[in-house]
């Protein structure tokens, strides 16, 4: 879903799954949501992410209307679209391969890992380490590389929710919260994890961050898959 750029939400009425095949060739994932799909083959040892567009107003497209003012409105299946259609699906194609390129634990990864577990000093300011092993530290980077915050981002209430699911009991339990998050957040950014947007309270997970966090968790679930129901 987030791949192709949905939202998922209680609403959503499309069926959404996911397959693998095996082919003399080689082998196909594809995951379906509404009609469209981002399938992957690695035909003849060669990686190829493709984006197949059969429902097109699942999308959208801007329009000129007839006073003039630009908008967007539902994608029509059309010559006139292509242009948009291509775009939707390179966008969709590199989201994937973003996700995929964070996937294996290689030297980049390694060393990612390593930075991790040093102090870091910005702007005269220093910066505790992380713990790779720690539980809480893994739920916290898995909240941030969560499908919706790659793609839109993050505030501090939205990794609140996908930290504590149940509201807080009390207005001073919230606040406790948001300020753990805050502090939280500000060592992210001390290691260069997360970047902040411009004019605006909402931070992004930089290619850095992608490589560190996804290394430390795939370090902890692949050597360590009984601690695997704690994160």
């Amino acid at each position: 879903m987030q791949f192709l750029g949905r939202k998922l939400h209680g609403n959503y009425q499309g069926e959404v799954n996911s397959d693998v095949k095996q082919r003399p060739t080689g082998w196909r994932v594809k995951h379906r949501a509404k009609g469209n799909s981002i399938k992957m083959y690695d035909k003849l040892s060669v990686l190829r992410i493709e984006t197949t567009m059969n429902n097109a107003r699942e999308f959208k497209a801007p329009y000129t209307a007839a006073d003039g003012a630009r908008c967007w409105k539902l994608m029509n299946k059309g010559v006139a679209n292509f242009w948009r259609c291509y775009q939707v699906g390179q966008q969709a194609n590199q989201r994937y391969l973003q996700a995929l390129a964070a996937l294996p634990l290689q030297g980049e990864g390694v060393q990612a890992l390593d930075a991790l577990c040093r102090p870091q000093t910005k702007q005269g300011k220093r910066y505790a380490r992380f713990n790779p092993l720690e539980a809480e530290t893994c739920r916290g980077f898995a909240a941030v590389l969560a499908g919706e915050q790659l793609i839109h981002g993050f505030r501090n209430r939205d990794l609140q929710a996908q930290l504590h699911p149940q509201p807080p009991a009390a207005a001073r339990e919230a606040k406790r919260r948001c300020a753990r998050l805050s502090c939280w957040i500000a060592k992210l950014r001390g290691h260069g994890l997360i970047a902040k947007v411009k004019d605006a309270r909402l931070y992004r997970v930089t290619e850095h961050g992608r490589r560190a966090m996804s290394a430390t968790l795939q370090y902890r679930l692949s050597d360590f898959p009984s601690a695997h129901c704690s994160i």
